[in-house]
């Protein structure tokens, strides 16, 4: 390819494509040359992970926690969240550990907010469940026991468990062999050889990835030829360089209030629109995180959903402590800025 050519921001990604596409190659060939070099074996999952990993692409809505004034889980607030985000076209709805404060509640309370989410959804997005941090045995009777509730995936966290790398293995090929839905991961730490190893679980298709910058493209890189998935844990400033690479989907702190920007950035990355996509990160992005500081987290984005109307409170339970309503005016002021209330 003629570098004269690469002007056009299109033919610059076609570029950068086709050089990650023949960088095995290249590495082959300086490694090995005058060597015959076998190819890596096909990698296939079963049908049922494949119509997941289909659908795992966009922007993740992080499942946040409504509570009524009692602490108990607000379940009506929950249903019209997810009417809001079905009508959105929202495309996720992911449970995970801090956004939906697992360690704060009981297992049966896991169990009855993913009940809850999948019966609202219908199958119009896709839903993917959550775990509390368990030993092998108690997680896969959780996972089986939510077999028959209509999720499509379960977010299996393994925490500080255990920081051996066989250990961390063995705990999730175990859960694999005797569960039946597909099952991703938060990593806590893990080194880019265990993830490829892992990412070789039959039924393990992806890693909530809680890496820096590089790490994430190192992660992304390792799992090309396992048809696994590492999705951004929560920046759309990361997913900006990691979609280039082949990262499908990311958790986006904006999108559980305002569908519509999460949904638009994705949008732009998809048609090579880079300049629109920086913009939305520094217009919108940047600035939420700024008041997310003082706020707390996941404080502020529940306070979002309040001041938008879907949630009742702004409650987290103790010992956290909650934002009083006199406390959002800059999360407000943002809102209405940006005519998202």
């Amino acid at each position: 390819m003629s570098l004269a050519n690469l002007s056009a921001p299109e033919n610059r990604r076609s570029f950068l494509k086709q050089m990650l596409a023949s960088a095995p190659l290249l590495g082959c060939a300086t490694g090995l040359a005058g060597s015959a070099v076998a190819a890596a074996p096909s990698f296939h999952r079963n049908e049922r992970c494949r119509k997941v990993l289909r659908k795992l692409k966009g922007p993740m809505a992080s499942i946040t926690m409504p509570y009524n004034k009692d602490f108990s889980i607000d379940h009506g607030s929950l249903r019209a969240w997810v009417d809001f985000m079905c009508e959105k076209k929202v495309p996720i709805l992911f449970m995970t550990y801090g956004d939906s404060e697992l360690g704060f509640l009981s297992e049966n309370e896991m169990e009855a907010v993913i009940r809850t989410v999948t019966a609202q959804a219908r199958g119009r997005t896709l839903v993917l469940g959550g775990t509390g941090i368990w030993w092998t045995n108690r997680m896969i009777d959780f996972v089986n026991r939510l077999e028959d509730s209509g999720v499509d995936a379960m977010n299996v966290h393994t925490g500080q468990l255990t920081k051996k790398d066989d250990e961390i293995f063995n705990h999730l090929a175990e859960i694999d062999r005797r569960t039946k839905l597909p099952l991703l991961i938060s990593d806590t730490g893990y080194s880019v050889d265990l993830m490829k190893r892992l990412a070789q679980i039959p039924k393990l298709i992806g890693d909530k990835c809680h890496e820096e910058l590089y790490g994430y493209h190192d992660f992304i890189r390792a799992t090309r030829p396992y048809d696994f998935s590492i999705v951004s844990a929560g920046q759309m400033k990361h997913f900006l360089f990691g979609y280039l690479i082949g990262s499908p989907a990311y958790l986006c702190a904006l999108t559980p209030f305002a569908p519509e920007i999460g949904i638009e950035f994705h949008q732009a990355m998809e048609r090579n629109d880079i300049a629109r996509a920086r913009e939305i990160v520094f217009q919108y992005e940047d600035t939420l995180l700024a008041i997310t500081i003082p706020l707390g987290y996941p404080q502020c984005y529940k306070s979002a959903l309040y001041l938008k109307g879907l949630y009742s409170t702004t409650l987290v339970r103790p010992p956290r402590k909650s934002n009083m309503p006199e406390e959002l005016g800059p999360l407000k002021e943002f809102m209405e800025q940006n005519n998202l209330i």
